[in-house]
């Protein structure tokens, strides 16, 4: 098993959530630079799926310049009227090597530090999806949606 799927699952076992990994590089090319809130043209392969999608009404993320990076994903749920609009959140994880959480993946992981495994987690994010709280059913769209732009949209 590749040390990155390793760190996945035991990300998967410390927070107890639905975790995914993506290539850096394919993060990077989603948001824009300055860490601006930004409007997604489609959503992650990682978090993809015919039904999230089929109900997706617009995503948006900030990353890279912002000290918590996340990604929302509005829905539409028929079923949670007047509510129609579910808000997903996922919290990102940049640069694992810099996390607080990082030495207890490693432990969990069995694996040592090194700059090698590092070097790794600078290439991968991981998407940690949140369970719903207060603002996961709306009736209208909040306001860091609504001020979003693409990432060519400036």
């Amino acid at each position: 098993m590749s040390r990155i799927k390793t760190i996945y699952y035991a990300l998967n076992y410390i927070k107890n959530k639905s975790v995914a990994s993506m290539a850096y590089g394919d993060w990077a090319r989603l948001v824009r630079d300055d860490g601006a809130i930004t409007e997604l043209a489609e959503l992650p392969q990682a978090i993809a799926n015919p039904k999230l999608e089929a109900s997706t009404l617009v995503s948006v993320a900030s990353g890279i310049a912002v000290p918590d990076p996340g990604m929302d994903v509005l829905r539409y749920d028929r079923k949670d009227d007047p509510y129609f609009i579910n808000l997903d959140h996922y919290k990102i994880i940049e640069n694992l090597q810099e996390h607080e959480i990082y030495p207890e993946v490693l432990h969990v992981a069995g694996m040592a530090d090194s700059a090698e495994l590092r070097y790794e987690f600078q290439n991968n994010i991981y998407v940690i999806k949140e369970p719903p709280n207060n603002n996961h059913w709306l009736e209208d769209f909040p306001q860091h949606v609504l001020k979003a732009k693409m990432k060519f949209d400036l």
